[in-house]
């Protein structure tokens, strides 16, 4: 049937509904028990003979002359828990309120039934109803083929159906919901205060990243969503806090692939008196409690490959990856000999690109990729960090680290700049690269400097991808599959 023709129908079994005096969309239910309730204490429920009242939606009608059966699903529970049979008979509901059942409802309609349990003749377990409601009366057909969709990204477009049809994207978001709430408490556990920060800032800074931005009527202010929570997080160790964290969207203008969404969730944390080599075993100590948590071991299986989270994890220097990858002696090398090397490789140069960028594009599209196993990146180049300390015994690199796990790139880490004078210099060089076009360098911002200037103490900080912590546990090979609603190009 067109699907005009059906929508015309439900429309009219709607409009029977309102003639038959029932309301298709009541303000209440009186349901007593989650279905999972009902199926979890079957026995208990049978053997006392209890009215139970539930409610949920149709998922398949089979009529056998004055029997009915549906099926009722209202999302409790796990697999199958969440659904089960419900029998109308017509000597049992009334012979007007059964023929108005078969005349109106639809695969799709919410419905509150009230009755006993029983078992029928094939042991299946059934709420054999005596009195049913409507609670809402769906206008649109539920498709029938959701499993043999060709076109993949209309699963995120309709993400509502996608969680109805396909159980398993369902129990993906219930994992990711557990991981967070790990993740908050394994901070609080660790004397983290959680806080909340601006995502409306009047400097996008933080992170090399193109900003969004957005204009205020009242003020005449211009604003941006922030790239990151770095600059203000980092305001409240200044202020005394010694330890914080934050979990919350981040927003950069940049493309969209495997590992990158416009919006995304972040976790950032910073602890007082502390440095990155203590972060390092944070990091390894999270991740097998994680992995534990949820799979009962430290290991979990990525894209059919074996990964133990069991530290301590391998370390690898920034100038070794580019060294394998590109033969290139990072120290030795100018710009020009990068911006070859990299073009005969495949990476793509732009012209405002330093040689720390380009090496960093060979990272990326080379060396990340690749790594598997959990790896530590190490001792990046001075001019990729303007935030990060200078290692002690070479003033060139940096002490910080990114883990990559699954060619994930799940955090980024390093002890914090607190020397303002450094800070300063540091933010000029960056706006001079800004101002020759490279739009994803630093702000110059002023007040944080002006803040570091009261004295800020030794610090480490981190910043964790959450929607690739959750692809990683959920074996999702795009962070789509791991955020309910992505970003998507619209279809006309």
């Amino acid at each position: 049937m067109p699907l005009e023709d059906i929508l015309a129908a439900r429309r009219e079994k709607l409009e029977k509904l309102r003639s038959a005096g029932v309301e298709p969309y009541p303000i209440k239910t009186w349901r007593t028990h989650r279905i999972d309730e009902v199926t979890g204490q079957f026995e208990t429920l049978l053997e006392e003979k209890r009215i139970v009242v539930i409610a949920g939606r149709v998922l398949s009608v089979r009529v056998h002359g004055g029997l009915a059966f549906l099926d009722l699903f209202d999302g409790s529970g796990v697999a199958d828990a969440g659904t089960i049979q419900i029998l109308f008979r017509q000597d049992h509901v009334g012979g007007t309120q059964f023929e108005l059942l078969l005349d109106t409802v639809d695969i799709g309609d919410f419905l509150e039934v009230s009755g006993e349990v029983m078992l029928t003749k094939r042991q299946e377990r059934t709420v054999d109803v005596s009195k049913f409601r409507f609670l809402a009366k769906s206008l649109r057909p539920l498709p029938e083929k959701w499993h043999g969709l060709q076109d993949v990204e209309e699963r995120f477009r309709s993400r509502h159906l996608d969680l109805l049809l396909n159980p398993q994207v369902r129990e993906r978001f219930e994992r990711r919901s557990h991981i967070i709430s790990f993740l908050r408490a394994f901070f609080s556990g660790h004397r983290f205060m959680e806080v909340e920060t601006p995502i409306l800032q009047t400097l996008p800074g933080g992170a090399n990243a193109r900003p969004f931005n957005t204009h205020m009527h009242n003020l005449d202010l211009d604003l941006y969503l922030r790239v990151a929570p770095e600059l203000y997080l980092k305001r409240l160790l200044v202020g005394g806090m010694e330890r914080v964290f934050e979990i919350g969207k981040c927003f950069r203008n940049e493309g969209m692939d495997r590992e990158h969404n416009p919006e995304f969730t972040m976790l950032e944390a910073y602890a007082a008196y502390q440095d990155h080599e203590w972060l390092m075993a944070r990091v390894e100590e999270l991740l097998a409690a994680l992995a534990t948590e949820l799979n009962g071991t430290p290991e979990l299986t990525y894209d059919g490959t074996a990964i133990s989270v069991v530290g301590p994890f391998p370390r690898v220097a920034f100038a070794e990856i580019i060294k394998e990858h590109a033969g290139l002696e990072y120290d030795l090398a100018d710009d020009g000999d990068f911006a070859r090397r990299a073009a005969e490789l495949g990476v793509t140069v732009e012209k405002t690109m330093t040689k720390a960028v380009i090496a960093d594009e060979i990272y990326k599209k080379l060396a990340r990729p690749a790594m598997v196993q959990p790896t530590f990146v190490t001792d990046h180049p001075l001019d990729l960090s303007p935030l990060s300390k200078r290692n002690e015994d070479d003033s060139q690199t940096v002490a910080r680290f990114q883990l990559v796990i699954g060619g994930f790139e799940m955090c980024n880490a390093f002890s914090e700049l607190n020397d303002p004078l450094d800070q300063r210099e540091r933010f000029q060089a960056q706006e001079a690269l800004r101002l020759k076009g490279d739009p994803e360098a630093h702000r110059f911002d002023e007040s944080y400097v002006q803040a570091m200037e009261h004295g800020m103490p030794p610090a480490a900080g981190i910043g964790i991808g959450v929607d690739r912590l959750c692809a990683l546990f959920t074996d999702a090979h795009s962070l789509r599959e791991v955020l309910l609603f992505p970003t998507m190009k619209p279809k006309n």
